[in-house]
This record gives structure tokens, sequence and C-alpha cells, in this order.
């Protein structure tokens, strides 16, 4: 992709999921990249000023999925190929749309500068992500810091790691380009639809998650691979600075947020992935006060060299500081992990009505099982849901149909006439999990819980398998 001269170079035809895009023949200032997903992945010369760097490389070295490689054998991928894969689908997103509908740019050169800047928003929008991915700033960061009044993301990680990563290397972009682009990583609106390509924050539907749902399936082995965006994407127009899709695709896209779900619930918050997010966790507690991970994220020059090796570096320390964090990773090489005790769902009835906070309910459980230490209790609060709360996603998209013309098309409000009527009613669900360091605590654990439960909640957990810490007794039939 010759992202200085759009309009003159040669093109050939590829055909993706039964569609027939236009793509663009390597030009002389052109490197490739050969990838799982998406094949040859073609990117000029701007895009490699950009990942040939050392801040760029490190996400070589940091798993896409964090933990989950230690449940799901094949999910070994990093976040390098996702980037890319994500800047490729930015690309072929926008240079899409401006084939649709040339009048939104008219300037040709205007028009190869935003393609090249939603290119760039793509390969770094998870440039910031630290150790393991999501459980670094999701688990560790607000254990080591205020999460009260202070909430660091991995997109904040992302912007102050590009703009020095712009600082040290000679990318060609001004400030004002390296401001519109963390702005498409931040999903800020007032950048119009083309703040929808990378990470729309309207309805959930954009090139990351089209990337990371087909990646991941691959990786792990499932048969959720997703054909339909090559499509939407052929389909799609910009209508009052939005991105529109046609009403008869609905079902399409809800096959989308739907395999969003399922992968959330079978992978990404697997029970013994979090156990192991966990250990990972108090590791890295253990050794902070040698490394000082709060204060490392907001210094680039150090954290472009945080990565997954942190593990490996602490185990081979011969400090008599890191014993305890290495007798951790000991246990999760010799599979000695922390002990799942139980869930329960939180009724939907009280999801909005109690402020759930992990500390508060540590300390309600530990209230009730006094043999077992605080310290020795985790909990997990989660949600599963399609990505946008509780919101049915199909009613946060915007449709539009067709009239006389190619170019008569007009948006429709949704209804639910545009899909299947068999579709979830509720599309949010969240759940307290208790998980154990002391193997020994489990049943008094269950017990508490189970007191917990039935005070807090009125129900119980919700894979109650004991009753007051006695196993329920089997049916003759069972």
């Amino acid at each position: 992709m010759d992202l200085n001269n759009l309009d003159e170079q040669p093109s050939q035809t590829l055909a993706w999921g039964g569609v027939k895009l236009q793509t663009k023949s390597k030009t002389p200032h052109q490197r490739k990249i050969s990838d799982p997903i998406h094949g040859f992945m073609y990117f000029d010369n701007p895009i490699w000023k950009v990942v040939d760097t050392p801040v760029y490389q490190r996400l070589r070295n940091i798993k896409q999925l964090g933990a989950v490689y230690q449940v799901y054998q094949g999910a070994n991928h990093t976040r390098f190929e996702h980037s890319l894969g994500v800047g490729y689908l930015g690309y072929q997103f926008i240079k899409q749309i401006f084939e649709n509908q040339p009048e939104l740019e008219e300037d040709t050169q205007e028009r190869a500068r935003k393609v090249k800047l939603v290119t760039i928003a793509g390969i770094v929008h998870d440039l910031g992500h630290g150790p393991f991915s999501h459980m670094f700033d999701n688990l560790l960061i607000p254990k080591l810091t205020n999460k009260y009044t202070e909430r660091w993301t991995h997109e904040q990680g992302s912007q102050d790691l590009f703009e020095y990563l712009c600082q040290e290397y000679d990318t060609g972009l001004d400030k004002k380009e390296i401001q519109f682009i963390n702005d498409l990583v931040h999903g800020k609106q007032e950048n119009g639809w083309i703040s929808e390509i990378v990470a729309n924050y309207r309805n959930g539907l954009d090139v990351d998650k089209m990337d990371y749902l087909n990646r991941d399936s691959k990786q792990l082995g499932m048969a959720y691979e997703i054909r339909d965006f090559e499509l939407l994407m052929k389909e799609a127009r910009v209508i009052d600075n939005k991105i529109c899709y046609p009403t008869k695709y609905a079902d399409n896209l809800l096959r989308i947020y739907d395999t969003r779900h399922k992968l959330y619930r079978q992978v990404y918050l697997n029970r013994v992935v979090q156990a192991v997010e966990l250990m990972i966790a108090d590791i890295m507690i253990e050794v902070n006060s040698h490394f000082k991970f709060e204060e490392i994220i907001y210094n680039p020059l150090e954290y472009y060299k945080l990565n997954d090796s942190i593990i490996e570096q602490i185990d081979n320390t011969k400090k008599v500081e890191f014993n305890t964090a290495q007798s951790i990773i000991q246990r999760i090489k010799t599979r000695n992990l922390y002990k799942f005790v139980a869930e329960c769902q939180i009724p939907f009835d009280k999801q909005d009505k109690i402020q759930w906070d992990s500390d508060i309910i540590q300390k309600n459980i530990h209230s009730f099982a006094e043999n077992v230490k605080l310290t020795e209790i985790y909990i997990m609060i989660g949600s599963i849901n399609y990505g946008t709360s509780n919101n049915n996603p199909l009613e946060l998209i915007t449709y539009y149909k067709k009239y006389a013309t190619e170019k008569d098309y007009k948006i429709v409000e949704y209804n639910d006439s545009f899909s299947s009527y068999c579709r979830p009613k509720v599309f949010l669900e969240q759940y307290i999990r208790v998980f154990t360091s002391n193997p020994d605590a489990v049943k008094e654990l269950q017990i508490a819980f189970n007191k917990f439960c039935h005070h807090h909640l009125g129900s119980k957990p919700s894979n109650d398998d004991y009753v007051n810490g006695t196993p329920k007794k089997k049916n003759k039939q069972d």
C-alpha cells in the first residue's frame, strides 16, 4: 500500500469471504510481512518507520492473551502480529470507504494522509500494553495504586510510548498528526466517522475487534472465524458523519458480537486463566519494591523495556528478596495453582443498586472464615457482555437502506425485524468469583461464600456443589 500515491498504483483483486476488494500491488517503497490471518500484508515506508524501532518491537514479547496460553496451548501469539493486523484492516477499511464515497475527501493528498494516519493508529493502538496484556492494567496496577483516584490504562500507555517513539526516532509525523493518531487510539468522537475505524466507542464495531476475534479463534483452534467483515467493509457507507451498514446485515453484525461473548465466557475469563493471572500479579507485587511498576508506567524510557520476560528475569535472579516470588513461579511451573473456590452471578436487579468492591467482599467473606488468612482470599469481580454494557449492540449501530440509485441511501431507525428474534433479552451478566492460594482453605471458604451470597444477594453460588460445606447427595438416577 503506497500511502503517498493511492490513486496511481496498478491494482489487483483479492477475493475475501466471497467479496472482491481492490488492493494495491507492491511498490518499490513497500515491504511485506506474512500473516496467518491476512496473508501477505504490504506496508509503505511511513509505517515501517514506526515498526522498526525498539519501542515498537517490544510487542513481540507480550502475549496477546496474557496467561491464556497456560490453558489453551496455542495462545502464544503476541501483540505484535495483532497490532499489524489492526493497521492492515484499518487501511483496508478507510480505503474502501474512500473508494465508495470519494466525495468524503476530494483532495487526494489529504485522503492519502488520512489513510496513513488511520493505518498508524491501528498498528500503535496496543503499544502501551504491559506484561501479560490485560493482567497488567486490570489486575496489577490497580493493586499498586489508588484504584479509586488513579486509573491508568494501556491506552494511556500507548499514547505515552507513541509520543516517546516519535521524539526519539524519525517517523516523519508532525505534532498535529501525532495528536490525531492518539485521538483515534482513544476513539475520540469529535473526529466523526473516522474515529469509528480503530476504536469505536459508539458501538464497539471496529477493526481491532475484527482482528482479535479472527486471530484468537484461529490460535485457540476454535471455529469462530468471522468472514462477514470483508462484506461489511464493502457495504459500509458514511452518512451524517457515522459509519452505517445495510439493514439486511443485522444478523451478520450480531454474529460478531456473539462471537466476542463466547470468547470472553469460554476463554478470556476462564477460571484457571484467572487463577494464573492472580499468581503472576502476586509475583510482580512481591518484587515491586525493586521494580516499582507503578512508577515505570509513567517513564517511557523504562516502560518500553518491560515485557513478559519479567517472570524469567525474576526466576533467574539470586536476590534473597525474590525468594517468595520465585516460590510462586515454581507453583505455576509445577501446576500447583491457586484454587477456584466458587462463583455467584450478581442478580440483575442488584447490579446497579450495590457498589461491588473486591476489598469489601474479601473482608466480608473473611468474617465467615476465621481460620483462613485474609491474604489467602482473592476476589474477582467481572462482567461478560456483548461489548456494549447491557445494551443490545444492534440498537447502537446506524443502518441505511438503498433506494432508487446506488448513491440514494438514507439512515433508518433500527427495529427488531432487522434480525432474527432468537437473540438474548439481557446482554450483560456480572459475577463474583473467589479463589484462594491455600488449597486447604477451599471448603471453609465455600461455606463462607455461601453465607455471603445468602446475606448480600439472597441467593446461592451458581455453581454450588456444597450445602453448608457438605457435598450434595446424588439422586439414584445420577
